[in-house]
């Protein structure tokens, strides 16, 4: 893949429009298998347009059967439109020369889809030993620790990357950079990072590869930053859209980050994940009959990958349920729980639902059973207080979640203490209110981001609450 650094290069954007006249007049253009290739990566990757990014690699198979590059590109639009393994690699096996690296390349990257990074770590080993040059040996060397990295192999990543003789190459940086973040060694990683963009501003994977360590590391509006220095590069950078999105979302700034997540769709329409998070985004502005309809385009999306189903009939369940559809939101909750072995979480899912149309004695049947199932697990309990509280039932569910962080290993449990906060700030107990809300924020401020963010100005990050909340009398 190239970088965008490439796609304004004086020669490529010369091919390019050679292609787009002989396009508009209705004859072939007589370029290389590697420029329609280059030309279909350009349309999918910058421009988010994937119809016609097809259109162009198919004219390069008919035009150059058995060439590597444009084989290789259909095997990858089969793994991330429809993670079909099987389709990729029938395109992929018509590749005459089967030692080129792109043929190599692919075909471990669809052993990496299949889960089996130990296949493809060996056979990337045979491949290495079957070059004699050194500076192919280092090219190949950064390309399969990049692989390795896409796919959050980092182990395999590590030891690769390791293999390389020049730890100055910036290649070498920015692997060592993202698996530093992996491991997360956010100040290492990042501190790495800006110098390779002090060398190179206009590397847009520089720039998402830092928005995501600041956006693990609860810093969002350092992470928004970032992602707007990579869509100043490329305003359809489809990973940019996503990081930005995300980071607003959890800023509460969930208007703002729909716009994001629709940019993002134009981009990815093959994505599922992108419907579901614009779904949940909308939902959290009451926009609930909109969220519906993105969460049946990510169902039929998710019926071709089978990726993000349990999280996609989740979200059904409780959309249908606010829209008072109450059988077909049981219905999706059944589908959620064929899915995934989390029987117990999809019953609190029941008794969540069946409170929120006031069958009390069901709602407490399905909580029973859960925790009963779960061996009063506090993770289900956890999900039980917060399907009380989100109905309203402050006093009761402030009960559960005394009796629950009472219960716990405060060392090491993270979870709760937002919703104490706010059990506390509704009923009016200040004392409480500061006392939960500096615990919130100092174990988990990405709970304390996602339930208290209402009580703060927008786009406010959690590490800010307490000290305003004191300097405000709030």
């Amino acid at each position: 893949m190239h970088s965008d650094d490439y796609f304004t290069d004086k020669e490529f954007l010369a091919v390019l429009k050679d292609y787009e006249d002989c396009r508009r007049r209705g004859v072939p253009c007589i370029i290389s298998s590697d420029d329609y290739t280059d030309i279909a990566e350009y349309y999918h990757i910058h421009d988010g347009d994937i119809r016609h990014a097809e259109e162009v690699i198919d004219t390069a198979i008919e035009l150059y059967p058995g060439a590597a590059a444009p084989l290789a590109f259909k095997a990858r639009l089969c793994l991330l439109r429809e993670e079909s393994t099987e389709k990729a690699m029938n395109w992929l096996e018509q590749t005459e020369d089967k030692t080129d690296w792109e043929y190599y390349y692919t075909r471990a990257e669809i052993m990496l889809v299949e889960n089996q990074p130990e296949q493809a770590d060996e056979y990337l080993r045979q491949c290495f030993e079957s070059l004699d040059d050194e500076d192919d040996e280092e090219d190949f060397v950064f390309d399969v620790a990049n692989l390795f990295c896409d796919y959050n192999y980092m182990e395999e990543a590590a030891k690769w990357i390791e293999k390389a003789n020049d730890k100055s190459d910036p290649d070498y940086k920015d692997v060592k950079a993202r698996i530093l973040i992996s491991h997360g060694k956010y100040e290492e990683g990042e501190r790495m990072l800006n110098k390779l963009i002090d060398g190179n501003p206009f590397a847009a994977p520089y720039w998402n590869s830092l928005a995501t360590s600041q956006f693990q590391r609860n810093a969002f509006n350092e992470s928004i930053s970032s992602s707007e220095y990579s869509l100043a590069l490329n305003p359809n950078d489809d990973e940019a859209l996503l990081n930005k999105a995300n980071a607003l979302y959890q800023l509460g700034s969930y208007e703002e980050a729909a716009k994001y997540y629709e940019r993002y769709i134009k981009v990815r329409s093959d994505d599922e994940a992108g419907e579901l998070f614009l779904a949940i985004c909308l939902l959290c502005c009451n926009r609930i009959t909109e969220a519906e309809t993105h969460l049946r385009k990510a169902e039929k999306l998710a019926d071709k990958t089978k990726r993000n189903q349990f999280e996609i009939y989740q979200e059904l369940a409780f959309t249908l349920s606010r829209l008072g559809k109450v059988d077909e939101a049981l219905d999706y909750v059944d589908k959620a729980d064929n899915q995934e072995d989390r029987h117990d979480e999809m019953t609190v899912l029941k008794g969540h639902i069946m409170l929120e149309h006031g069958h009390m004695e069901e709602a407490q049947a399905f909580f029973e059973e859960a925790m009963a199932e779960s061996q009063s697990s506090p993770h289900i309990l956890l999900k039980i207080a917060v399907s009380i509280y989100d109905n309203g039932f402050l006093i009761l569910a402030q009960k559960m979640f005394k009796v629950l962080l009472e219960n716990v290993d405060t060392k090491t449990w993270n979870e709760g203490y937002s919703y104490m906060a706010a059990c506390a700030k509704e009923r009016g107990n200040n004392e409480e209110w500061l006392k939960y809300l500096k615990m919130a924020v100092e174990k988990n401020p990405m709970e304390a981001q996602s339930v208290l963010c209402d009580y703060f100005p927008e786009g406010m990050e959690a590490a800010e609450y307490y000290d305003y909340a004191c300097e405000n009398m709030l």
